[in-house]
C-alpha cells in the first residue's frame, strides 16, 4: 500500500485540474441555499461543474438557485417533481459532466478548499475514491470556515482498504470518522457506472456506499474535516426518519445490506447489522408503547412480532464484536419477561 506520510497539500495548478461535478440536491432549503452555493462558488479549485437538482421545492429554493446561475457560468439548475433524494442523485449522475463527482446536500456547506484538497489526495495516491472527515454543526451555528494551517496541510491522509471501510460503515469507530453518507466523498466517474440509488425517501445511500467502497478496493482518507453537516434541522428529510418508515424502508434496507455483506464474504458483519437493527427495534417498541397522543401505537404489534424473530439467534447476534452485554440482557427480558421489561423500560 502506498506510503503517504510525506503528503503536503500545496494545491493544484488550474490547468492540471480534472473537471469535478459538484451535485447539489435540494428540497425546500431556501434558508440555507445561499450559504451552500456560495461555499462552492468560493472554492480554490476552479474547474467545477456545479449541478443543482431541485427535487420539486415548494418554497423559494428554485428562485435562489436560478439567481446564482446568473452569477456564475459554472452553475446549472435542473428542476424535477418531488421524487426523493435517491432519484435526484440518480439524475445528477446522469447529467454530470465531470471526470469526478461529489455530492452536497443543500442545507450543508463546505470548506473552500475541500475539492482541491481531496483531488490532491487522489492524485497523490492514485485512488479512485477520497473520503474526508467532517464537522457536525448545529443549525443555529454561524458559518465557520477554517483557514488552512500547516498541521492541516501535512501528512493528514492515508490509504484504507475496502474491508476496513466497510467495517467502519457497519460498526462505526472513533478512528475513522466518515460514515456511510455520500456527501463527504469524491468519486471517480468509473466507480458510479451501473450504480443507482433506490427510489425511496430514507436510507437511500446505505447499500450504495457499501457497493462503492467494495468496488473501489481502497480509498484515500483525508483526516482534515472539510464538510459541514447540519445535524439538527427539524424540517430536514433526515429528521423525519423514525417509526413511520420501519417496515416500508428501514428494515428492507437493513436486509439488503445483510444480503450484500453475505455476497462479498463479510458474513461476520451480518450479525453486527442484526444487533444494531434489533437494538433499534427495542427502542421503537418503547416509543410506540409510550405514545399517548400520536398513532405510533398502531405499529406495536408488528414491531413486537419482528423482534420475536431473534429469539433463536440471540446468542449469535449479541455475540458480535460491538455488542453491549447490557443490550443482550435487555433483549432477554423483553423476550422472556415482557411485564418486567415494560415495568423497567417504559418509565
Amino acid at each position: 500500500m502506498k506510503d503517504l506520510s510525506h503528503f503536503y497539500f500545496k494545491g493544484i495548478p488550474a490547468k492540471e485540474q480534472p473537471l469535478i461535478t459538484v451535485a447539489i440536491t435540494v428540497y425546500n432549503v431556501e434558508k440555507y441555499m445561499s450559504r451552500c452555493i456560495e461555499s462552492v462558488m468560493a472554492q480554490t479549485y476552479s474547474n467545477l461543474d456545479i449541478l443543482i437538482i431541485d427535487d420539486g421545492s415548494r418554497d423559494r429554493t428554485s428562485h435562489i438557485c436560478e439567481y446564482y446561475m446568473t452569477q456564475d457560468k459554472r452553475i446549472r439548475v435542473i428542476n424535477q417533481s418531488n421524487l426523493g433524494p435517491g432519484a435526484a442523485r440518480n439524475y445528477a449522475m446522469q447529467e454530470a459532466r465531470g471526470e469526478y463527482l461529489a455530492f452536497l446536500d443543500g442545507d450543508d456547506y463546505v470548506e473552500n478548499y475541500i475539492y482541491e484538497y481531496m483531488m490532491s489526495a487522489i492524485l497523490e495516491s492514485d485512488a479512485k475514491l477520497a473520503v474526508c472527515n467532517y464537522f457536525e454543526d448545529k443549525e443555529d451555528m454561524p458559518v465557520d470556515i477554517h483557514p488552512l494551517t500547516e498541521d492541516m496541510r501535512a501528512g493528514r491522509i492515508r490509504m484504507v482498504p475496502s474491508e476496513e471501510l466497510i467495517t467502519e460503515c457497519i460498526e462505526g469507530s472513533d478512528e475513522l470518522h466518515f460514515g456511510s453518507m455520500v456527501w463527504n466523498k469524491l468519486y471517480h466517474r468509473s466507480l458510479l457506472k451501473g450504480k443507482s440509488f433506490p427510489s425511496i425517501m430514507f436510507y437511500e445511500d446505505r447499500r450504495f456506499i457499501l457497493e462503492i467502497l467494495h468496488d473501489a478496493g481502497e480509498a484515500v482518507f483525508v483526516d482534515t474535516p472539510l464538510y459541514h453537516y447540519i445535524i439538527d434541522r427539524k424540517d430536514s428529510v433526515s429528521a423525519q426518519i423514525g417509526i413511520f418508515c420501519i417496515f416500508s424502508e428501514w428494515i428492507p434496507v437493513c436486509n439488503s445490506v445483510k444480503a450484500f455483506l453475505k455476497q462479498i464474504g463479510m458474513e461476520e458483519l451480518v450479525d453486527t447489522q442484526d444487533y444494531l437493527m434489533y437494538k433499534s427495534l427495542l427502542n421503537y417498541y418503547v416509543e410506540a408503547k409510550t405514545d399517548k397522543i400520536g398513532d405510533k401505537g398502531k405499529y406495536l404489534e408488528d414491531i413486537t412480532a419482528y423482534i420475536e424473530r431473534c429469539r433463536d439467534s440471540i446468542d449469535r447476534i449479541y455475540g458480535c464484536r460491538i455488542a453491549d452485554p447490557r443490550e443482550k440482557k435487555r433483549m432477554q427480558k423483553f423476550l422472556n419477561h415482557r411485564w418486567t421489561f415494560d415495568h423497567f423500560y417504559l418509565r
